[in-house]
């Protein structure tokens, strides 16, 4: 048997030693790695407001306001065109989706990402004798 000092003690056996300090620190890591994670933070989109830029072919086509309340959505440029507020669904990731239907104009279909106070994503407007348009759009967050 092999004695080897250690801080003042002697330890009997080396690898029994180093075998249990091993196990030691794999234990001490997995719980670390257990509760120092953080909690996913759930993106919540009711009750927000954004200012957003819409894009298409790469130009600015227009500034308008998004807002979600009362589980719909409303677009303020969009119900000058006779859009009505539509349901909109969204997950825990910030993502959304939602339709805005016209008798007159069509409809739009909108999906995008909240991140933060950033919002950004894709909607398509199409309407009975015209092409599909595309748009992209951006924007932020209006706080009250």
């Amino acid at each position: 048997m092999r004695w080897m000092p250690l801080l003042g003690r002697k330890i009997v056996h080396q690898p029994y030693y180093i075998m249990k300090q091993v196990l030691l620190l794999a234990l001490l890591m997995t719980a670390l790695s257990c509760t120092s994670q953080n909690p996913k933070h759930k993106v919540a989109l009711e009750g927000r407001a954004f200012k957003i830029e819409n894009y298409t072919g790469g130009k600015l086509d227009g500034i308008e306001t998004m807002t979600f309340k009362n589980g719909m959505v409303e677009n303020d440029e969009c119900v000058k065109w006779g859009f009505a507020p539509g349901a909109y669904t969204s997950d825990d990731d910030g993502n959304f989706k939602f339709t805005l239907l016209s008798e007159q104009e069509g409809k739009m279909e909108w999906e995008g990402q909240v991140a933060g106070t950033a919002v950004s994503g894709k909607m398509v407007w199409t309407k009975a004798g015209q092409d599909d348009i595309h748009y992209t759009f951006k924007g932020e967050e209006i706080k009250n």
